[in-house]
């Protein structure tokens, strides 16, 4: 039945359906049947759309065939290509549909393909010679896709950097020398040689700051790469820019060298092998190298910093620099509200093996590489506790303070030994700063109502009688207070948000085991552990203090 109502027209390209007059179907008009007619007019793999056959052969049925003469129901398609852009312009797929009759790919299709799409950059000739050989296989309809080119990400310079050409003096306090012929072991005793530099010694270089490699999308559209930073090469004090190398540091004195992030100092020193009665108490403008021990009672004060190659015993040593002990710091044990036998302040950073019933405050941080026993610990900035391979560090007793964060080893003593630590004690100067950059932000609200007041009271002003004084006046106060409304308003959001990045960042981490009796203290709130804890890190959340597990959900801690 169906092959005598298919026609094939324009140049045998399109398949149309005609009904003679009075036409009745002499069959059962079937799907299967409308396929064998394809191919017996030599139609054969035409694209038709089987819902639209479905509704003809109801319709047929029905005797609903008027809306159906002359119909176009099938036709010759060559392959098609097509190209997808993804990952902004950073790719391109290209994909083909077999042939319906007609033609297969040609490689001028692809070429207009990609030229349509603009695709001139990364370019794959592999994905492309695999299309054209795929796609000669391809039955009717069916598709293969492939990435066939793919732009190149930038790639970013990377900012200037430091090589330390000499080692730093203050890393030898947590990290004791190797015993000679057998490994695995250190001498605790044993901390290197003094380190010290002549006049001309390198000390440190700046790598400068590379530009980077742009990158390209496949449209050909380049992206630039983002530039390195650059950091000022710093020669601080006994040092200087070398006159042959703008990137190098040499020492322009003899002496002790400090290394630090963007620079280097060399500090004119004062070496003595002990510092006891036989020498007296002793203060130096520069830094003072004590190979030995300072012994009880003793003074020492400089305005560099203080290196102790030995202990530091119940002795007074402040320094406006850094403060070092190699072996540690130990005074006489003493009882709840006695003095401290041993106190040690330095202006830059405090290091030791240990700090044992002392009092160390420093302004930079401070570091210890065994444990803090019953001690008075203060820093504005953070304080560690942990040796360079992070197995041994243990806080113990006393109070610890610090201006940000504290990182242990073990917290507390299984006896339930009663610890106080308090960081990020920089909390409520940040929560004053906010209060008053609040009270500053309403002053600006109230005045730009008085702000409305007065253009209210200008507008009540017949407006022939308005001067050009009142009219300027009313504008400045009007352009006034909107840039402290928004200046204000921007501060104090800006506030909030820097203190809510430091309470993230300014926590107590504790890698093994949080004791009983451990009081964590941030501001005024206050919790005590009434049970072990294992590895977590504590912290605020301006409410209330939380500890966070390692490897579990978050866990309030025991409340008093």
């Amino acid at each position: 039945m169906w092959d005598s109502l298919l026609t094939l027209i324009q140049d045998d390209s399109v398949v149309v359906l005609r009904f003679p007059d009075k036409f009745q179907p002499d069959a059962e008009p079937t799907l299967k049947g409308f396929k064998i007619a394809l191919e017996e007019i030599g139609a054969t793999g035409f694209f038709f759309d089987e819902k639209i056959i479905t509704t003809i052969m109801h319709d047929m049925k029905s005797g609903m065939i008027s809306n159906h003469q002359n119909r176009q129901i099938a036709d010759r398609r060559d392959a098609e290509v097509f190209i997808a852009l993804e990952d902004r312009d950073m790719k391109a797929t290209m994909s083909v549909i077999g042939a319906y009759g007609g033609r297969d790919v040609q490689s001028s299709d692809i070429i207009n393909a990609l030229t349509s799409m603009e695709v001139t950059r990364g370019i794959s000739q592999n994905a492309l010679k695999k299309i054209m050989v795929l796609s000669r296989n391809l039955r009717s309809g069916d598709k293969i896709s492939f990435l066939v080119a793919k732009g190149k990400e930038p790639v970013d310079g990377e900012n200037a950097s430091f090589t330390p050409l000499v080692e730093d003096f203050r890393e030898q306090a947590l990290q004791p020398q190797e015993k000679e012929g057998e490994q695995d072991k250190v001498d605790m005793r044993d901390l290197g040689e003094t380190i010290s530099v002549v006049e001309g010694d390198e000390l440190i270089r700046r790598i400068p700051p590379t530009p980077g490699i742009d990158g390209y999308t496949v449209k050909g559209e380049d992206i630039l790469a983002t530039p390195g930073k650059n950091t000022k090469l710093r020669a601080g004090k006994g040092a200087l820019i070398c006159p042959n190398d703008p990137e190098l540091v040499i020492a322009s004195i003899s002496g002790m060298p400090w290394i630090n992030q963007d620079g280097a100092d060399v500090d004119n020193a004062l070496c003595l092998n002990n510092v006891d009665i036989s020498t007296g108490h002793v203060k130096f403008k520069g830094s003072i190298i004590v190979s030995g021990d300072i012994a009880a009672d003793m003074i020492v004060k400089a305005t560099g910093s203080v290196t102790v190659g030995g202990f530091i015993e119940s002795a007074d040593v402040q320094a406006h620099g850094d403060v070092i002990a190699m072996k540690g710091i130990i005074g006489h044990q003493v009882e709840n509200g006695e003095e401290y036998t041993c106190h040690v302040k330095a202006g830059g950073k405090i290091t030791a093996k240990f700090v044992q019933s002392a009092s160390l405050q420093a302004s930079g941080d401070i570091e210890l590489g065994l444990h803090a026993i019953q001690s008075f610990v203060k820093s504005k900035n953070s304080v560690t506790v942990m040796d360079k391979s992070g197995r041994n560090g243990s806080i113990v007793g006393g109070e610890i303070y610090a201006g940000s964060n504290i990182t242990t080893v073990n917290l507390g003593a299984t006896a339930g030994t009663e610890t106080l630590v308090n960081a990020f004690t920089r909390f409520d100067k940040y929560k004053e700063n906010i209060a008053d950059l609040n009270t500053k932000y309403k002053a600006a609200q109230e005045n730009t109502m008085k702000v409305v007041r007065a253009e209210m009271d200008l507008f009540k002003i017949p407006k022939a009688e308005r001067t050009q004084e009142q009219i300027e006046r009313v504008q400045t106060m009007k352009e006034e207070s909107s840039k402290e409304m928004a200046l204000s308003m921007n501060r104090f959001q800006s506030a909030e948000e820097e203190l809510r990045k430091q309470l993230v960042e300014n926590v107590v981490k504790v890698t093994e085991r949080v004791y009983p009796k451990v009081t964590i203290q941030y501001s005024d709130e206050q919790v005590t552990t009434k049970r072990e804890h294992s590895p977590c890190k504590i912290y605020f959340n301006e409410y209330e203090i939380k500890i966070d597990p390692m490897i579990s959900k978050n866990t309030n801690l025991t409340r008093d």
